[in-house]
C-alpha cells in the first residue's frame, strides 16, 4: 500500500490537465498489453491460423493491432478521468476493480496462446466482463464520461468471449492434445488395462 500511496500522492500532485498525469494513465495499459501481447509469439502465423477451427465471424488478423491500441487508450483516458474526478475517500474500488480487470486483460492471452487452455481463458474473459462492468459503473458515479468510454471495451471483450467459447466448444481434439483434460503439468498418461482369462 506504500506504493500505491506514493503513486496516488504524486498524481495528486501533478494534478489534472497535466501531460504526466494524462501519460501515465494511458501508458500503464498500453505498456502492459503490448508486454503481453509479446507471449503470443508467431502463434497468430502458426497453430492459431492453421490448426483450430474457428467460426465465420472471426476478424481478420490486422484488427488486433489496431483495435487493441485504441481499446486501451480509451481505458486510460477512462482511469484518468475516474481518478480526478473521484474524491479521495471514494477511488478504492473504482481503482481496485480497474486494476482488477487489467490483471485479467494482461493474463488472457498467455493463457490463451501461450500455454493454450482455452478454457481457462474463458473463464478468464468472464471474469474480465464481469469486472469491466462493475468498473464501468463505479467510474459513472462520479464521471459519466469515464464510465462510457469503458463501453467499446466491453463490447470487444464480450465479442472476444464469443470466439473463445466457440474455440474451446469445436476443438476437443487440440485440446486433448495439448493434455488440457490432464491433471497438473499438462500431460496425459495412458493406461493399458489387460485383461486375463482367470485359470481354472
Amino acid at each position: 500500500m506504500g506504493l500505491l500511496s506514493t503513486v496516488a500522492g504524486t498524481l495528486d500532485k501533478w494534478g489534472y490537465g497535466s501531460w504526466k498525469s494524462m501519460a501515465f494513465f494511458v501508458l500503464v495499459p498500453v505498456v502492459g498489453g503490448s508486454l503481453s501481447g509479446l507471449t503470443m509469439g508467431d502463434s497468430v502465423k502458426t497453430w492459431y491460423k492453421t490448426d483450430l477451427k474457428k467460426p465465420s465471424w472471426t476478424p481478420p488478423n490486422w484488427a488486433f493491432p489496431v483495435v487493441w491500441p485504441t481499446l486501451y487508450t480509451l481505458m486510460g483516458v477512462a482511469s484518468y478521468r475516474a481518478f480526478y474526478f473521484t474524491p479521495r475517500a471514494f477511488r478504492a474500488v473504482p481503482m481496485t476493480l480497474y486494476g482488477t480487470q487489467l490483471v485479467l486483460n494482461f493474463l488472457w492471452s498467455p493463457v490463451f496462446f501461450r500455454w493454450q487452455r482455452f478454457g481457462l481463458a474463458l473463464v478468464n474473459l468472464g471474469s474480465m466482463i464481469g469486472t469491466v462492468a462493475m468498473t464501468a459503473v463505479s467510474f459513472s458515479q462520479h464521471d459519466s464520461l469515464a464510465g462510457a468510454l469503458l463501453a467499446p471495451y466491453l463490447a470487444w471483450i464480450s465479442y472476444a468471449a464469443s470466439l473463445n467459447g466457440y474455440i474451446w466448444w469445436h476443438n476437443p481434439k487440440f485440446r486433448l492434445r495439448k493434455g488440457h483434460s490432464a491433471g497438473a503439468g499438462g500431460s496425459t498418461t495412458k493406461v493399458n488395462i489387460t485383461l486375463k482369462p482367470k485359470s481354472s
